[in-house]
């Protein structure tokens, strides 16, 4: 007659040990804690990139407006007048657009962002000094900032991008 034990004995390495465990989970939290720390400079790259992106919004909308004004309406360089009359643009003059790049009056309270459209620098031809009565140059400053007197110069530089372009009268 042959006895069968049921009951048999498990191995004991079936399970985990207290060590293993505490390994895992001390791997776990390093990559965690890792992640975490990554995730400040995530967010600034992400908002800076959304500052970028409205600038060149901002700044596309302000060259098709100039593009599309008719040329003799355009500021003389130095000159502070259009070579039109009537309703020549100012040599410096500003926009103001709220946090989705549409643009808003001065009073409103959701401004976002000021640009400053600047005619007063002479466009010349590389290695010519001449300034040349076809082409204007507009210097196209944008500063993030709700304050629509926002001063552009050399002293606060780091606050505003600056862009320039120029205008070819084709016809």
């Amino acid at each position: 007659m042959i006895v069968t034990d049921f009951h048999q004995r498990r191995p004991a390495s079936a399970g985990f040990s207290l060590v293993e465990v505490t390994l895992a989970v001390a791997i776990a939290a390093l990559a965690i804690i890792t992640l975490l720390g990554l995730m400040p400079q995530g967010l600034e790259m992400s908002r800076k990139t959304g500052i970028l992106t409205l600038n060149s919004n901002i700044i596309e909308q302000i060259i098709r407006d100039l593009e599309n004004t008719q040329f003799s309406l355009l500021p003389a360089q130095g000159t502070g007048a259009a070579s039109g009359g009537g309703n020549a643009l100012p040599e410096k003059s500003r926009r103001y657009f709220n946090d989705q790049g549409q643009e808003v009056d001065q009073q409103s309270k959701a401004i976002t962002f000021v640009a400053e459209i600047d005619f007063s620098k002479p466009a010349s031809l590389p290695k010519t000094e001449q300034t040349q009565p076809y082409l204007r140059r507009v210097v196209i400053r944008v500063a993030t900032t709700t304050n629509p007197e926002f001063q552009f110069g050399e002293n606060n530089r780091i606050a505003y991008t600056t862009f320039n372009h120029l205008i070819a009268k084709t016809r």
